[in-house]
């Protein structure tokens, strides 16, 4: 990681009008540039021509260049590319591109000082400052000074600089911040002066500079790939800001919060040491809140005296990118912007996508793909290996902020999602990735739209995603946020989206919170019971009631079960059988069957549990409920299992997985696979149970079950000790164990650390061991398992 690059010098500061309300005006006669690594500050010398120096002396330049920066992480692959391919070829031509921030001159810095480029080079490696330099007589001067050529009265500065570069000898020239003459009016002379310069063929160069492409008609090696220099990735970020604020809290490394706040930095390195500077003055939980609510306000050094610039303010060098690209922005342009840091996935397959999320630009013939591309050249976005485009956070936070809302923007956007919801497939697959590159944007989309007011098809987006368990987590908040508007909701209505969120509790093991919703939901319902109202009206009342409660005992039920405590979640169930007999509701009778039939299971009366299951799996069957019979299946093929029938358990499994599979229900074909596997552990079928049960274990991650990948862990792990392999499956268990309390599930809890108790007790650690086996025995004795604590 390293200081981060200069940015571009401005041409003379221009009123923006109305070209983004953020970009203010902004000049630099007389600031301070700081350079990141040696803290050495040198004055600004103004880049406007009207007001440019008539003679640059060569002190200006050289209190220009920075130092080499001391903090330098997770960038050696690329010095070392650039130094193997300047030591290896004639005459080569880099361009080292991106955003600003991101680190080119610390790269260009470390490449010049390689030991191997001094022996090739010698004294002919030339850093020229760039941004001091603003049209092409300017930087011949430039040249001409920092290589040190003598000009006498009356001659032409630059036939003497290429007569010098042509004179045979290798030398190196470092163009830094080139973006500045690039950007001037002058134009064509600047492309003439380092095509000219590249055609010397003992002169190799290399060019910093904002964007993706290098200047003029030179085949350029693009260091880090066409899209510029990458952002760091998270590792060499913590290592780069406890390096800066290593004269502060040296525990800050094990600070909870700061891989959040590096992550929040999105790897930009000047964002980075900016933010680890602050944490030489504030705590990291003081930062995190000034950045919630300050967002790239607070990127800037804080100094008594320092003077805002690139290299001490994320914001004034977004500015700065901003300016060069202001001419050549439309309207729509600015939309594609702030779309871009509005969406938290960006824009996936954006070329066929962009048009689509905003149509009204293509209706009045503005093309947002244009427009996408200039900014994309600017690097104030940046396109990814699948094709989406997206931002880097701090550029993003600063758009956000800065930008006015545009809910003609929002509202095209919402209006696409709705489209991409509608035509997604009813049964999903493991196939089916599209939702997955989208999700984060609907979240996000649908969050600002239910904020806004209350409409019906805000829950009907919610009901179709609620048919992919992978995404509850982020489903449940947004479940909650609609349901402020309960007031323009029916009772009916309220239940409904109340048990929704309910299920995803359950499903994800928040079984407490799950148990909470119920008797929200109980309590909705207890001042309707007498009201007064006409005998229809109390029949029919009545009638619901009786349903939505027969429903809260059910649900009851089956978050007792997943808890353990069986004779509760027994009677809970009986209660909602008993409630949907007497309304006649045959498929609430079903259901409560299953559950009574699981629960039986669990308590050890496999013949009760088998004739309940059986009639369950009758009852669905004759109503077509295919989904409810291959549970039942499932369910008798465990109790063989359990009673050691491992052949009919096999068919019966196999069988439901089938049919999950068929009606698109992955979390019960990973279960009956997960079955499966244990049937093949209990014939000592060792590698073929490792082999199910980690596929199993994978299918569970991937629709989002905690619990049901847990389940897996604890499996392995005990496959493990049967094959003496007890170091992994002690790693195995205790993972295990924490994603069971992790969910609430103590009787698998209790489960892992008695299989734990077993390992210590198989290597003679029987202290270690003891400890295990009376922590298991108490936890089994709190879930009611009288077997577990025997």
């Amino acid at each position: 990681m390293e200081p981060m690059d200069t940015g571009p010098g401005q041409t003379s500061p221009r009123n923006q009008g109305n070209f983004f309300s953020g970009a203010q005006h902004m000049g630099f006669a007389g600031s301070t540039i700081t350079n990141v690594a040696g803290d050495a500050n040198y004055n600004y010398i103004t880049n406007f021509p009207e007001n440019k120096p008539n003679e640059i002396t060569e002190d200006d330049l050289l209190l220009r260049r920075p130092q080499v920066p001391d903090v330098f992480t997770g960038r050696s692959h690329l010095v070392k590319e650039a130094v193997n391919i300047l030591c290896g070829t004639k005459q080569i031509h880099i361009a080292i591109l991106g955003a600003g921030g991101i680190g080119k001159t610390s790269v260009a810095l470390h490449i010049m000082e390689d030991p191997l480029i001094k022996e090739k080079f010698g004294e002919r490696c030339y850093f020229i400052p760039c941004e001091m330099l603003p049209d092409a007589k300017i930087l011949i001067q430039g040249l001409v000074l920092t290589i040190g050529l003598q000009v006498t009265q009356g001659k032409d500065s630059l036939k003497l600089l290429l007569d010098y570069l042509r004179g045979g000898q290798q030398f190196l020239l470092v163009l830094d911040n080139f973006e500045t003459p690039w950007g001037s009016k002058g134009q064509t002379e600047v492309k003439n002066l380092i095509e000219m310069s590249c055609r010397c063929n003992a002169v190799s160069v290399i060019v910093t500079m904002r964007g993706t492409e290098g200047p003029g008609q030179i085949k350029w090696h693009k260091l880090g790939g066409g899209s510029g220099l990458p952002a760091l990735e998270l590792g060499p970020a913590k290592e780069a800001f406890c390096s800066f604020c290593s004269d502060g809290d040296l525990t800050i490394e094990e600070d909870p919060i700061l891989e959040n706040l590096l992550i929040q930095m999105d790897g930009m390195p000047l964002a980075i040491m900016l933010m680890a500077q602050l944490a030489r003055e504030w705590p990291l939980k003081n930062i995190m809140e000034r950045w919630n609510h300050q967002k790239t306000a607070v990127l800037k050094k804080f100094g008594l005296g320092e003077q805002e610039n690139r290299l001490t303010s994320i914001e004034v060098s977004i500015k700065l990118t901003l300016n060069i690209v202001r001419e050549k922005l439309s309207p729509t342009g600015e939309d594609v912007l702030r779309l871009i840091a509005l969406l938290p996935s960006g824009i996936p397959d954006w070329l066929e996508n962009l048009p689509k999320m905003l149509p009204d630009a293509t209706m009045h013939l503005d093309d947002t793909t244009t427009q996408a591309l200039i900014l994309k050249k600017a690097c104030l976005i940046y396109e990814t290996g699948d094709k989406t485009l997206k931002i880097l956070t701090p550029i993003g936070e600063y758009i956000m902020k800065s930008f006015q809302e545009r809910d003609n923007v929002e509202n095209q956007v919402w209006v696409f999602y709705e489209s991409f919801i509608d035509n997604l497939p009813q049964n999903p697959s493991e196939e089916d990735s599209q939702l997955g590159l989208h999700i984060g944007n609907i979240y996000k989309i649908l969050e600002i739209q239910i904020k806004r007011s209350f409409e019906r098809s805000h829950i009907n987006v919610l009901q179709q995603l609620y048919n992919y368990s992978e995404y509850f987590s982020g489903l449940v908040p947004l479940i909650a946020k609609y349901l402020r508007w309960k007031s323009h909701l029916n009772l009916s209505d309220q239940a409904e989206v109340m048990f929704m969120q309910e299920y995803m509790f359950s499903f994800m093991g928040e079984y407490g919170k799950a148990i909470d919703i119920i008797h929200d939901v109980e309590e909705l319902y207890k001042d309707q019971i007498n009201q007064e109202t006409s005998d229809v009206e109390v029949v029919t009342r009545n009638n619901t009631i009786e349903q939505i409660q027969a429903e809260c005992y059910r649900r009851l039920g089956e978050s007792f079960y997943h808890q353990g405590r069986y004779t509760q979640s027994k009677q809970k169930v009986q209660q909602a059988q008993d409630l949907y007999e007497k309304i006649g509701d045959m498929r609430g009778v079903s259901r409560s069957l299953q559950s009574l039939g699981n629960i039986c299971r669990m308590l050890d009366e496999y013949e009760d549990g088998k004739i309940m299951l059986e009639r369950a799996k009758e009852q669905f069957e004759g109503v077509g409920d295919k989904l409810g019979a291959a549970q039942c299946l499932q369910s008798l093929g465990n109790i063989c299992r359990v009673l050691s029938q491992y052949e009919d358990a096999k068919v019966m499994l196999e069988q439901a997985k089938e049919q999950f599979e068929g009606v698109g229900d992955r979390l019960r074909a990973a279960q009956s696979l997960q079955s499966l596997g244990n049937i093949c552990g209990m014939l000592s079928q060792y590698q073929d149970a490792k082999v199910l049960v980690e596929e199993a274990k994978e299918q569970f991650e991937r629709v989002g079950s905690r619990l049901g990948a847990a389940q897996c862990l604890k499996s392995l792990g005990d496959i493990c000790i049967l094959l003496d392999q007890y170091e992994d499956a002690k790693v195995m268990l205790e993972e295990a164990k924490e994603q069971f309390e992790g969910v609430g599930d103590r009787l698998g809890a209790a489960q892992s650390l008695q299989s734990l108790g077993d390992i210590f007790s198989m290597l003679s650690q029987y202290e270690d061991a003891k400890v295990m086996f009376e922590q298991a025995k108490e936890q089994f004795e709190g879930v009611g398992d009288r077997l577990g604590a025997a």
